[in-house]
């Protein structure tokens, strides 16, 4: 390579940086000033003018937050609901994005459309005939009902992410297995899916971090119910004409780390389901 190339290479790289830097800045600043607000003590935080460090560390709020409300109960419902509804999400995304990868049927490319403008559509919509829904199941107020919305609401981009990764991968290798005596069944189980892991692994996040973090569903379904969410548990410090924002800087901290958390062990994950099989060899 010469150092002409080099140089432009190096530029091109420092041009990147300037430009994403002040991004980064202003994506991380809110998070930054939400844990340092946790950590100021009551004077400080309501105090003017306003501090951006805090003087003295003070973890008041997350001992009322962890002590003083059940936090732990909503975290654990959380949980609950983000896993199984993942699970079965990528399940049910798993196989129709492999019919609609490999099948060739009438309307294919209409159906593969609508599943992603579904998405397109903002929750709101959604609100009022899901819940007329799971109310006429008796299903409101429980576990069962809001997995059943979380799975209805991720299915569709969970579903075009599988269907443009199944897409990818050779189908010479599949054609080889049912050569050899392999089923359409046998096929995706013994092949497709193993192949398929990283997009997997892609959807299984975005389906977590989306039921973790959805707020206005889980809100109309649980209501008031010991079963809330931690979104839902959270808006129960913002009262009708004040908000406690100490306690509310201290919970939207902990509701934070378990996302950033899987993200940093999966984010190369994440980049090779996105990308996996755009070139093939």
């Amino acid at each position: 390579m010469s150092s002409t190339r080099v140089a432009q290479r190096r530029a091109r790289v420092v041009v990147s940086y300037l430009v994403l830097a002040p991004l980064v800045a202003v994506a991380v600043f809110p998070l930054l000033w939400i844990a340092m607000s946790a950590l100021k003590p009551d004077e400080e935080l309501y105090g003017k003018p306003a501090t951006w460090w805090p003087h003295r560390i003070d973890l008041g709020f997350y001992q009322r937050v962890v002590e003083g409300t059940p936090f732990l109960q909503f975290m654990l419902n959380s949980t609950i609901v983000a896993v199984v509804s993942t699970l079965v999400v990528v399940v049910l995304a798993a196989m129709a994005g492999y019919g609609l990868a490999r099948g060739r049927f009438r309307g294919r490319g209409l159906l593969l459309r609508g599943v992603l403008t579904a998405y397109m559509f903002p929750t709101i919509l959604f609100v009022v005939p899901l819940f007329t829904a799971v109310a006429k199941a008796g299903l409101t107020g429980s576990y069962t009902g809001i997995v059943i919305v979380h799975v209805v609401f991720n299915f569709p981009f969970c579903t075009w992410l599988m269907t443009q990764y199944f897409q990818t991968l050779p189908v010479e290798i599949e054609e080889a297995g049912r050569a050899d005596g392999l089923g359409n069944l046998g096929v995706f189980w013994r092949i497709a899916l193993p192949l398929a892991a990283p997009g997997l692994a892609t959807t299984a996040i975005f389906g977590f971090i989306n039921s973790w973090n959805e707020f206005l569903l889980s809100l109309v379904i649980l209501g008031g119910g010991d079963r809330r969410t931690l979104p839902v548990g959270i808006y129960n410090f913002v009262g009708s004409e004040v908000a406690d924002f100490g306690p509310l800087m201290a919970a939207t901290t902990l509701a934070l780390i378990p996302t950033l958390v899987l993200f940093v062990f999966v984010q190369r994950r994440i980049t090779g389901g996105l990308t996996g099989g755009a070139v093939k060899g």
